[in-house]
Parts: C-alpha cells; structure tokens; sequence
C-alpha cells in the first residue's frame, strides 16, 4: 500500500528524552518513528502510542509521533487501540540512529512491523533526518566561547612591584570579591612582587582612612604609594548576558595612567590566575 504524500499527514509530535545521562556522541542517540496506514471506515483508527511507560501521541490514520532518546538502550514499546487487543513489544538495540515502525490498519485487525530505511519512502526518510537533526543539536551543549575579548598596552617589566585591588564581582562570577583579588594576585606572583593587600589595610587603619564605594584611579595610584607599589592593578568581574566577564587593568603609579588592561572570559573563575599570569606576561 502507498505511503500516504507527506503534506496529508497530520502532524503529532511528542520527542521523549530518556535519562539524566548528557551523553552527546551523536551515535548513540535515537529516534522511533511511528506512523499508520490503512483502510478503516465505521471503527476507530486511532492508536495510543507509550515508550517506556510514557504516552507520546495518539494517532489517526496517515498521522505519525516519534519519540527522541539519548539512549539507544532496549525500548518498551506498547500500542492501544479501543476494542482490540494491544500490541507490545522491547526493542532491541541495533545501531540504528532512526528507527521506523509501520502500523497497518483494518476493520477488525492491525499489525506493526519495523522498517527498514530502504522501505520507507523518501517523504518519510526526509521528515525522520529533519526531525532527529533538530533533535541532536538541542541536546549537544553550545561551546562556551571564552578567552581575551579585548586587550592594550604592554605589560610591566619583570620584577615590577604591584599592589592589586578589586571592584567587585558580581552574582553571574559565582566568585566572592576576597577570592577574585586572590587569584589576581596569584597570576601576577610568577613575574612580579606582589604586596600584600593587608600592608594597604594596615596603613589605612593608621591614619583613620578607609576604602569606600569602587576603586578609581585616583585612589589607586594614592594606595599604590601608600604601599610602595609601582603599579596597581584593578580587577573586575562582571555580567553581560549572564556570561562572567573579567577586567584586570594596571595604573603606573608615577604617572596615574593605565598602562595596560585586558577583558576576557573563562570557563570556570578558578582558570583565573593562569590567565592572568599568561596575558600580563612581560616581555
């Protein structure tokens, strides 16, 4: 009997995905394609559709539903039919991404089989490719774009003393504002003489000052002679679209400009330190 041209059939989709499991090797993912054919007049043609317990469409005659798993595990398929006895069957695994089972429908009688690709029409074989494309990009996870967004200047000559302070980090950074000045302060430990932050404590508390609101450039070259610091460097986390971004920018103390600066973004704030250590690198 002849397929059914793909623009008569009603579309009824349910995509079921199976597991916890992010598994993206694009093999081992799997579509079950199920559609109906027949002739059937005065009797319900509908079929009840469940995988593995999971009730994924109802359908007609000349209608399909499929079901996308991440698994190409056994699959316990069960098909109802009002009046008739159902129909129920495990699938075993085989190696195939998309697979496709026929259900033929009469008055008093149905039956399924599986298909092979080269039985199915080239309608179907086209909607079950779209379909389980579609399906396997939305679960393979987007590569998080990272590295240097934008950077100037020249860093410090080597041995150079810097006192580093911070800005803040915001919630996206999922980083405390301590923890980001601790790991700046690593990634410059490699090629410079870090001060401690306690030595700009210490002194503030002498002489009755105290840090408030965000570091400008001002305070940072006053708190970098403060310290004996020959650079200060300021570093910064924060949002954009949700994504952690960091700003590391170094004052020259004797002359209160930025002599060199850097965003960027990470995968994880803990990459931090190797980062900085690798773009304030001299030369």
């Amino acid at each position: 009997m002849p397929i059914v041209p793909l623009k008569q059939i009603k579309l009824l989709i349910s995509f079921l995905v199976i597991g916890f499991s992010f598994i993206t090797d694009v093999s081992s993912q799997n579509l079950l394609f199920f559609y109906s054919q027949g002739n059937v007049s005065g009797t319900t043609p509908y079929v009840q559709i469940d995988v593995d317990g999971k009730n994924i469409g109802t359908i007609g005659l000349n209608e399909y539903a499929s079901s996308f798993s991440e698994s190409e595990q056994g699959h316990r398929i069960s098909l109802k039919r009002r009046g008739l006895k159902g129909i129920e069957f495990t699938t075993e695994p085989r190696g195939g991404a998309i697979r496709f089972f026929e259900i033929s429908l009469a008055e008093a009688r149905w039956t399924t089989r599986e298909k092979t690709e080269a039985e199915v029409s080239k309608g179907i074989m086209e909607l079950c490719r779209e379909i389980y494309n579609e399906e396997t990009s939305k679960s393979r996870p987007e590569e998080k774009v990272t590295g240097v967004i934008s950077q100037s200047g020249i860093a410090p000559p080597s041995g150079t003393s810097i006192l580093v302070l911070t800005n803040g980090a915001e919630d996206c950074c999922q980083i405390s504002a301590d923890l980001l000045g601790e790991l700046t302060s690593m990634g410059f430990q490699k090629n410079y003489r870090v001060i401690e932050r306690e030595n700009l404590d210490r002194i503030l508390d002498e002489q009755k000052m105290q840090m408030s609101g965000l570091v400008n450039s001002d305070f940072a070259v006053e708190a970098g002679q403060l310290t004996g610091a020959q650079q200060v460097a300021i570093s910064q986390c924060y949002c954009s679209n949700e994504d952690a971004v960091y700003s590391i920018k170094i004052i020259d103390c004797s002359t209160a400009e930025v002599s060199s600066s850097a965003i960027f973004s990470l995968r994880s704030p803990l990459e931090l330190g190797e980062k900085t250590g690798e773009i304030f690198s001299p030369e």
